[in-house]
């Protein structure tokens, strides 16, 4: 019975196979006829479940394949150097790293523009989830080099980016809808972090917080296992040197909150920092245009001198704070320097704070120069690094057994939630990769305290909010997410009633017989709106006079209380229509000449249909 089944079920695999290949216009491999017929066989549920396990197979590949050869990149260039010749590879190896990016986005990909996190956003908002193809792996090539070569940067965002393009490709290869490819793509980028850590609770909180901000989801079980399979790829093929795993932390003591209370504030302040001084250094970058050599040398130049000045910085830093959990400071101090001041304590302090404070414009650099990277890392590193410089202050004024390693894995998420806006991602990422779950409690106490401080001064990220002000990207307010999703050309009149404003109302008042249209617009030789006449207004002239024929268009139209200029926001049409109370607005470009009617009934229709489909 069992073989006449798998019989059969293999004679109806052969027979699709054989009509895939002889009528489908697109070419198949074996695989992904494996994958189609699968589609067929299975409901959809069950197709997404499949779909999560093989797109979490390859993102968590992904993010594996661009953590080992970073690793191994960094190994073999700084591994035996002594520390002359390690100075010199801190001042040089960034620079050529950024150049280097620069050439490769410049003349193989011929990237116009900066890649970023936001750009994953507007994809799913303004481009139905669509990424582009070579996503997923041009950020891969760039970011290695860039880290690789000492950029002090994250590989994380890339390997979202790069999951993410992978997630959106597998579900448009295989045509699936809007929904399943957003979940998809989330499933992607969960997937790499969930590799890049073995954190798969992380991924799952990052796609939530960060990607699927403002989208209801019903189906989140493809999600789970997308990142499940990145986080268990993780765990059987790397080993712990490249891993990011902390073991050494102590228990949590509730005599020790006030610690993690004032270092919550010191984390908001810090991270507020963090924030001003990467948009004060983009803002001097971005006087040069994107991909220019001479942007990419004065960034690297500025990288290079902190990487000299201090060390600690240089390259994504995990190795520095895996020292300091070791507690081997000296690791992120110019040695030359200790030796000059004699390795006092007070004096390494200050060290570790200047270090702290250089991650923020070495990553700044980094990321507004031309290196391909992103922000996660570094504010990870960031944070362990205040953490540890806040214990140690505590220890160096006379405190007694102040919870160091402690304060320095909360710290790190502190730092994280304010700076990426994600609390959760911050608090399960650091408890993960930590073993901590006995440290929820001060996690929580840090990030949160941390995050409101700078939500204080800005409701969303900074990095986000003008793309969120134009309508480019979703927020939690789902009302203001499907509006952003309807455009404008989705919500105009077809065959529009256009008269030239010498024509009588005679021959408007023919036209309108042999139309359903309630309202023509008047417009001039070359297009330019006059106004609009509605039925009931003809109505009204035709009923009080007997010259028809001689009164034009231009004599009765009444301008609109509101027009529409093309390319403008969706949400502020919907408001013109509410303070106009009328159900056409005519839409009209930078010459004033008419395009068309902006329909309400249209975009009432389309708006129904979204929230149908996003329910």
């Amino acid at each position: 019975m069992l073989q006449d089944k798998l019989r059969k079920l293999y004679s109806n695999f052969k027979y699709f196979s054989r009509i895939v290949k002889t009528y489908t216009l697109q070419k198949y491999n074996i695989f992904e006829i494996l994958v189609l017929w699968s589609k067929r066989q299975l409901t959809r549920f069950q197709f997404l479940v499949l779909s999560g396990i093989i797109v979490g197979f390859l993102g968590g590949v992904a993010g594996i394949c661009l953590k080992t050869i970073v690793h191994y990149i960094q190994v073999n260039l700084m591994g035996n150097l002594s520390e002359q010749n390690r100075m010199i590879a801190y001042g040089t190896l960034p620079i050529i790293g950024i150049l280097l990016t620069t050439f490769i986005s410049r003349y193989i990909y011929r990237r116009r523009e900066e890649i970023k996190l936001s750009s994953i956003l507007i994809d799913i908002a303004q481009h139905e989830s669509n990424i582009n193809r070579k996503e997923t792996h041009s950020q891969m090539v760039q970011s290695a080099i860039t880290v690789g070569l000492g950029g002090s940067a994250g590989l994380e965002t890339p390997m979202v980016i790069t999951g993410a393009a992978i997630g959106s490709n597998f579900a448009k290869r295989y045509r699936l809808g809007y929904k399943e490819k957003t979940l998809l793509l989330a499933g992607g980028a969960a997937a790499g972090i969930a590799s890049a850590f073995n954190a798969p609770i992380a991924g799952i909180m990052f796609s939530f917080e960060v990607l699927l901000t403002g989208i209801v989801f019903s189906d989140f079980i493809p999600l789970i296992i997308a990142s499940m399979c990145g986080s268990l790829l993780t765990t059987v093929v790397l080993n712990n040197d490249i891993l990011f795993i902390l073991g050494k932390r102590e228990l949590f003591d509730y005599r020790n909150v006030f610690y993690f209370v004032a270092l919550g504030l010191v984390s908001g302040i810090y991270s507020r920092y963090y924030i001003l001084i990467g948009h004060k250094i983009k803002k001097i970058l971005q006087k040069f245009k994107y991909g220019s050599f001479r942007r990419a040398l004065i960034g690297g130049i500025i990288l290079s001198s902190m990487c000299v000045l201090f060390p600690g910085v240089y390259g994504e830093g995990y190795i520095n704070i895996k020292m300091l959990d070791q507690g081997n400071i000296h690791s992120l101090i110019n040695q030359h320097i200790i030796d000059f001041f004699s390795g006092h304590e007070a004096f390494i302090f200050i060290m570790l704070l200047l270090t702290t404070l250089a991650k923020a414009v070495a990553t700044s650099a980094t990321l507004n120069s031309g290196g391909v990277d992103g922000n996660f890392a570094p504010s990870l590193i960031s944070g362990g690094l205040l953490g540890y410089t806040f214990g140690y202050g505590l220890s160096l004024i006379g405190f007694n057994h102040v919870p160091v390693t402690n304060l320095m894995l909360v710290g790190m998420a502190g730092v994280l939630s304010a700076v990426m806006y994600a609390p959760l991602t911050a608090i399960f990422l650091i408890a993960e990769i930590s073993s901590g779950y006995d440290l929820f409690i001060p996690l929580m106490i840090v990030s949160v305290t941390s995050f409101l401080i700078n939500k204080y001064f800005s409701p969303i990220n900074p990095e986000m909010i003008h793309l969120a002000g134009e309508g480019k990207i979703f927020t939690s307010q789902l009302d203001r997410n499907t509006i952003t999703q309807i455009s404008l050309m989705e919500c105009v009149e077809k065959d529009d009633i256009i008269m030239n404003n010498h024509s009588t109302i005679a021959e408007i008042y023919t036209r309108f017989k042999n139309t359903d249209k309630s309202v023509v617009a008047v417009v001039g030789e070359d297009g330019y709106f006059f106004g609009m006449i509605s039925r009931e207004r003809l109505n009204q002239v035709m009923s009080k006079t007997d010259q028809s024929h001689i009164i034009t268009a231009s004599e009765i139209s009444e301008y609109p209380n509101g027009f529409v200029m093309k390319g403008e926001l969706m949400q502020n049409v919907v408001r013109k229509f509410e303070e106009s109370d009328t159900w056409y607005l005519p839409l009209v470009d930078e010459q004033h000449v008419f395009i068309g009617f902006i329909s309400r009934y249209l975009f009432l229709k389309r708006y129904r249909a979204l929230l149908k489909e996003l329910s």
